[in-house]
């Protein structure tokens, strides 16, 4: 079983990998989010181009060349990362080579048309006057002169989701992982809608936490954290836009359980039987060592500490009134300490 803590963003999810390191039958990886399939030129993208909608072969060939490039960037020193660079991108090519049909030596038009005026000119220059007017008159033998590249030809592979399954737990063993044992990773699914990526991975599922939108925008806005800069965070009406449009067309899915941050604080003992359920967990048996939601509450609320901002949370109450956690079902509440950021939860807290 492959577990996804998931989430939309500073939403909570550490919450579920904290909570599930409380269970022995659970391997938990946070250290890095896993998010190979629905990232920009991953596995999706690969599905899209390669079996969906390949248009001839550029844009399959395209799609190979992207997927390549951007799992060279492991390599980079001081990344969080599921294993060693070499490895990772061994393993990618590995894949690629496992599902590409042909590969040939050619020129495709994309080639040709960079972001770079001087290198498209050289290129063009190369592909239609230096190759087939000088060097293939003077040899009488076809050339293949840079931009010509090693081309990958893949449409419609039969072995694509078989591969792709082998890929994910060829990493995941990688990264030392058993995986004959439930594993959670962080990410390995998209929030708005985790079943895309479930084709890439052993019996998935997906936990996914969202939060009220009022502590998200005053979380990220007042965090000095360098990872909260991903959504418009100083502007509580683009706020409501990006918060109410990553929410769009949810449908529901066996596989896919949706709970609120607030609710596994607010109502602990209900939202772990909950996920115990869902997850089909054993005993709980080191309960709130890892997830304390007498901790977490302090997260909980911030408009509270920011009255200044009072125009901005009616705002966005009275725009995203159907995502608002009830809090004025617990008038009780008691803050025992201050806000910290997520990411940084077992590090420091925000002073």
């Amino acid at each position: 079983m492959i577990i996804g803590a998931c989430g939309y963003g500073a939403t909570g999810s550490s919450v579920l990998t904290d909570l599930l390191r409380e269970y022995d039958d659970v391997q938990v990886y946070d250290s890095f989010e896993f998010w190979f399939s629905y990232r920009v030129d991953g596995l999706e993208d690969l599905e899209y181009h390669l079996i969906k909608e390949y248009a001839k072969n550029l844009s399959g060939d395209y799609a190979i060349k992207r997927f390549l490039d951007w799992t060279k960037c492991y390599k980079t020193p001081f990344i969080n990362k599921p294993c060693k660079g070499k490895t990772f991108y061994s393993l990618s090519k590995n894949y690629i080579n496992s599902i590409t049909q042909l590969k040939y030596k050619g020129v495709e038009t994309a080639d040709v048309l960079s972001g770079n005026v001087m290198r498209n000119i050289c290129a063009f220059a190369s592909k239609k006057i230096l190759m087939p007017k000088v060097i293939e008159k003077i040899t009488n033998k076809p050339s293949f002169l840079w931009p010509c590249r090693t081309l990958n030809y893949c449409i419609e592979p039969d072995n694509f989701y078989e591969e792709s399954k082998k890929y994910i737990k060829n990493i995941l063993v990688a990264m030392g992982a058993d995986v004959t044992k439930p594993i959670c990773l962080d990410q390995p699914f998209e929030g708005n809608c985790p079943e895309h990526s479930f084709p890439f991975f052993e019996d998935p599922y997906a936990v996914v936490i969202d939060r009220d939108p009022r502590d998200l925008y005053f979380e990220e806005k007042y965090t000095t954290s360098p990872d909260g800069k991903f959504f418009p965070r100083t502007n509580a009406k683009d706020f409501v836009v990006y918060y109410r449009n990553m929410r769009k067309n949810i449908t529901d899915n066996p596989r896919v359980l949706r709970i609120r941050f607030e609710e596994l604080i607010y109502e602990y003992e209900d939202s772990v039987k909950k996920i115990e359920d869902f997850l089909h967990l054993g005993e709980h048996v080191r309960p709130k060592t890892g997830f304390i939601p007498e901790r977490s509450i302090n997260n909980t609320q911030q408009s509270r500490l920011h009255p200044e901002d009072r125009a901005e949370v009616e705002y966005i109450e009275k725009e995203l009134k159907e995502f608002l956690f009830p809090f004025e079902k617990y008038p009780d509440v008691v803050f025992n300490g201050k806000p910290f950021y997520g990411a940084e939860r077992n590090v420091t807290e925000s002073k």
